[in-house]
């Protein structure tokens, strides 16, 4: 029998943490965060660094900030998932309540529709772990039966079963199977290792009988750790009681050389691990998680129902429960001390303040605190009406407690008393009236204060007896002394307090307007100031230097709280702690640095560094964190991975390494990081071919649109502000050639383009000749109009009427007539050397027309000529000699013949921008009976009437306007319907040509 050491539990102060409190090194997980469900049963961590939980409804793939989740619906044969295991081909096994398997392999989920071979994989009872051997069978083991499934590399399943052995087992000598295996190895040899309830038992192949090694223990559960140390929980029965033991092993069995087992007085013993810094972590379902160091106990964690540990590439520690979802434990908290707000009544603690001599003094604004030499000593003054958020200790070691707005109080010969870590209070004293904020000059001989608009100065060994003021018209902000020893008062402007006397400060005049929020002194020649939460800037020598411009990494929220220790300045918002090495390197022109610590605070409320460490104080508590572990200020790189990519917006593609396109296109990457930590993540990227330099930023994607033919790569790496670049990751695009693109392309392009050069050539001088046939028909058809308005018949008319009226002794009838025939010959002539004429002018020489007319057959006929409103007789211009046939026409063949007198209406209406419709009616005979009438002689007036339709057809082509004309009857059925000519005619305006 091992002599054992048994390590007795002696609940200490921070021995025991109870994670129901607020805590900024646990982060805890629950559905809240995205879980999938606080049913967790173990945390397991990918070859690509990935983490998944195995829950009651399903799994989840975790990257830090983002979680994917796989269920059923995605292929899964069960939703309760219990155990999760990563082979050598990358598969990631998923141990299923059911008792099937299913993995994860590039993306898919496999399951007997996909991979039948995992039909073949089902057994009583899930299994719950398997071991991949040398050559790369993985055996499929711990069911709680005497099975073990082998599948080969060729995905072939044979299943074998062991031969039983009976086991007597507890006080009650219970027998049970014997032969059920809890861990499964090889040894240096390729021995197979059988740890079993019976013992430890070794075999060649599973095919025949194993033999014993060693039956002294009773394997529970045996862990393996990644340096190759075997922790092996075991039973052992003394005196008819059971206890169960932790026995650490060196090699591949149990050798003479072992440490000490560990007693924990419990059989629910779940995972346990040996982290990078040789802590030991135990998992038990009943008595929460252990942290052992050399079998001392460090830390015990409240967890209920805990299950599975590990440790990631980035030193965290995850614990998964069955009740409360997945805590993630952050390395640092046991190198850091942090004091709970349990140990304060539940409350945060509100401000710092140095000690004198030793220790930092700290409120939760209740009470007054005192922590000197790691012992926390309380005093139990408090007031009812105020609460406490400023300290200060006086130089006679006295302490100024109140809360800012409000009175103060001093307290004198104050004590300690050892034994009960109390703060005793001799004399207390209050402030006759409020004050805002208290502070004293570098050498605590000064003390001031102010409220709105009045500067107290008070005497340090009578603070609250003799007591002086300076009334400033202006509110003031702020007060603080300067790196020479001088008050500064912050109003709407700055003043410097000389000779008892408030005068402006030029030093900070470019502040005027401004609230400094906070102030420190960096040495005798250099003060930092803080601009209203978002600009530091440094003072030295009168010299104003921007820090915050200095700085590669912005700061997203309000700068609450600054301190400085050597050449370290400490910066802090609501959430986080900034740590700035060598702040005034940026006096002399060298770059500044500024780097998270890696821990979310809740409510950071001050931070003052003391005693060789940074305290934080917070909702969460009071932290202390070591000076020489925030110059170990280092972290992993975060690993950048693609999580998706769209081609043309509608296409994932699945290949994550290369892809190949033709004509036009638009990648979309979408990336993210595996990164486990608080700091934010920082991208750079490139497109190799594309893009000359590296693009740095926090976005998480990008587009790159209508890529050139070529070869690309697109490169991602990732950092955080406290670690180096990642390894780049890369994905690959080749653009190719689309079939214009090739030389061959061209010269067929070329030729198409001289064939097109020549016919568009050769139609053009088609166009031409044809346009000069109609250029031909036109002054043709021009000229046999103007003979038709110049017919001979209509000239010895006139003449006749012109002698008719000299032989009837009638000169003025003779001579007006020969005038306007004389004018009609002008206007005809006239109208043949323009191809469009003024509206105006074409029904002047109409009208000059039907007056000869008129003349000669005795005012036989009246006319009339109307105008739409739309029709603008100055600016239309129409085609000439278009009109005049028709009413030549209407007088000769419908008004000649007439018994009574006859009647001309010529009407103009627009019928669109482009064209304008010209009615002509008579009341003469009409269509028919003027034919009756009609002689062979009068068969130019027919003629010109189709060479003006024929004219008018050429001009609407030419114009490239739809023309018409339409004839009918005005009155059909009366006795004389007369006739109606409808033309509808091309415009234009302004010049007249065509």
């Amino acid at each position: 029998m091992i002599k054992t050491l048994v390590v007795f539990f002696t609940i200490i102060f921070l021995a025991s943490i109870k994670l129901l409190a607020q805590n900024p090194y646990i982060q805890h997980y629950t559905t809240n965060d995205g879980l999938p469900s606080n049913m967790v049963y173990q945390v397991y961590q990918d070859s690509h660094k990935f983490i998944w939980f195995a829950t009651d409804a399903g799994v989840a793939r975790f990257d830090g900030s983002r979680f994917v989740y796989y269920r059923k619906q995605d292929g899964l044969a069960c939703n309760d998932v219990v155990r999760i295991k990563e082979d050598s081909f990358g598969r990631i096994w998923f141990f299923n309540l059911n008792a099937t398997l299913n993995f994860y392999y590039k993306g898919i989920i496999y399951n007997p529709g996909n991979a039948p071979y995992l039909d073949s994989l089902k057994s009583k009872e899930f299994f719950r772990d398997f071991y991949e051997d040398t050559d790369k069978n993985i055996h499929f083991y711990y069911n709680h039966q005497r099975e073990i499934f082998t599948l080969n590399s060729k995905n072939q399943v044979t299943k074998f079963i062991l031969p039983s052995i009976n086991f007597t087992v507890g006080k009650y000598k219970e027998i049970i199977e014997g032969m059920v295996i809890r861990y499964l190895s090889q040894d240096s040899e390729g021995m197979y290792l059988l740890w079993t309830i019976a013992g430890l038992y070794t075999q060649k192949t599973f095919d025949v009988n194993p033999r014993s090694v060693s039956g002294e223990y009773n394997y529970k559960s045996i862990f393996k750790t990644t340096k190759g140390v075997y922790y092996a929980v075991v039973s052992e029965t003394a005196n008819n009681s059971e206890r169960f033991l932790l026995i650490r092993c060196i090699g591949d069995t149990i050798t003479d050389e072992r440490l000490h087992p560990i007693s924990l007085n419990t059989a629910f013993i779940n995972s346990v691990i040996e982290d990078v810094g040789g802590l030991l972590w135990i998992s038990t379902f009943d008595k929460g998680i252990f942290c052992f160091k050399d079998n001392s106990l460090l830390r015990q964690f409240d967890i209920k129902e805990a299950q599975a540990i590990i440790q990631d590439h980035e030193k965290n520690v995850w614990i998964t429960s069955l009740k409360d979802g997945v805590y993630k434990i952050c390395p640092n908290i046991i190198q850091h001390t942090h004091y709970e707000n349990g140990n304060f009544g539940g409350k945060g603690i509100l401000v710092l303040a140095d000690h004198l001599k030793n220790g930092i003094w700290f409120t939760n604004g209740e009470k007054i605190y005192l922590l000197q030499n790691e012992k926390i000593y309380t005093s139990d003054f408090s007031y009812s009406k105020y609460s406490f958020n400023q300290i200060l200790h006086l130089r006679d070691n006295s302490l100024l407690v109140g809360e800012k707005n409000i009175k103060q109080f001093i307290f004198e010969n104050i004590k300690l008393d050892e034994l009960k870590r109390a703060i005793e209070i001799g004399k207390s004293s209050i402030s006759p009236k409020p004050f805002k904020r208290i502070v004293s000059n570098l050498t605590k001989d000064k003390l001031n204060c102010f409220n709105s608009y009045q500067l107290y100065i008070l005497d340090p060994d009578k603070s609250f007896v003799s007591v002086k003021y300076k009334t400033l018209d202006e509110r003031i902000y702020n007060i603080y002394y300067n790196y020479e020893n001088e008050l500064i008062v912050n109003a709407k402007k700055n003043y410097i307090y000389r000779n008892d006397s408030l005068l402006v400060y030029p030093d900070l005049s470019c502040f005027d307007n401004k609230i400094i929020t906070d102030h420190l002194n960096i040495n005798e020649s250099t003060d930092l100031i803080n601009i209203e939460g978002d600009s530091l800037f440094l003072l030295n020598n009168r010299q104003l230097y921007n820090l915050t411009s200095a700085y590669g990494l912005p700061i997203d929220k309000e700068i609450k709280y600054m301190d400085y220790h050597q050449s370290t300045l400490f910066i802090a918002t609501s959430q986080n702690v900034y740590v700035c090495e060598n702040p005034l390197n940026i006096i002399n022109g060298k770059p500044v640095n500024l780097n998270p610590i890696d821990i979310n605070f809740r409510n950071i409320n001050d931070i003052i560094f003391s005693n060789n460490q940074l305290y934080v104080a917070s909702d969460d508590g009071l932290t202390a964190i070591p000076y020489p572990e925030i110059q170990k200020n280092t972290s992993n790189s975060p690993i950048p991975y693609f999580q998706s990519i769209w081609i043309n917006d509608n296409n994932e593609v699945d290949n994550l390494q290369n892809i190949s396109l033709t004509g036009r296109n638009r990648i979309h990457f979408i990336f993210n990081s595996i990164n486990y930590s608080t700091s934010p993540v920082i991208f750079s990227y490139m497109l190799v071919g594309s893009d000359d330099k590296w693009t740095v930023g926090s976005g998480t994607d990008v587009v790159y649109q209508n890529l050139p033919r070529g070869e690309y790569v697109f490169r991602l790496k990732a950092r955080k502000p406290t670690s180096p670049w990642s390894k780049s990751i890369e994905y690959r695009i080749t653009i190719k050639a689309t079939i214009w693109q090739h030389p061959l392309f061209y010269a067929f392009l070329a030729v198409c383009i001289v064939g097109l050069i020549f016919m568009f050539a050769l139609r053009r001088k088609n166009l031409q000749l044809k346009r000069r046939e109609t250029d031909h028909q036109m002054i043709t058809l021009e000229q046999k109009a103007l003979q038709s308005m110049m017919n001979p018949h209509f000239i010895f008319n006139a003449l006749g009427s012109i002698q008719y009226y000299l032989l009837q002794n009638k000169p003025a009838e003779a001579g007006l007539y020969l005038s306007q025939f004389a004018r009609l010959i002008r206007q005809n002539l006239s109208a043949i050397d323009s191809a469009l004429i003024n509206l105006e002018e074409e029904t002047d020489r109409l009208k000059n027309y039907m007056d000869l007319e008129k003349l000669r057959m005795e005012d036989k006929f009246y006319y009339t000529i109307e105008f739409d409103k739309d029709v603008d007789e100055d600016e239309v211009l129409i085609p000439s000699m278009i009109i005049q046939p028709f009413v030549e026409n209407a007088i000769w063949h419908g008004i000649s013949t007439l018994k009574g007198r006859g009647m001309i209406r010529i009407s103009f209406a627009m019928q669109s921008p482009k064209t304008i419709k010209i009615s002509i009616e008579d009341n003469g005979v009409g269509i028919k009976q003027a034919g009756a009438y009609s002689s062979s002689g009068e068969n130019h007036l027919h003629m010109g009437m189709a060479m003006t339709q024929k004219r008018l057809e050429i001009i609407g082509k030419r114009m490239n306007i739809q023309t018409s004309v339409t004839i009918s009857e005005t009155s059909p059925g009366s006795l004389n319907p007369g006739t109606r000519v409808v033309l509808l005619v091309p415009v234009s305006y302004g010049k007249a040509t065509m």
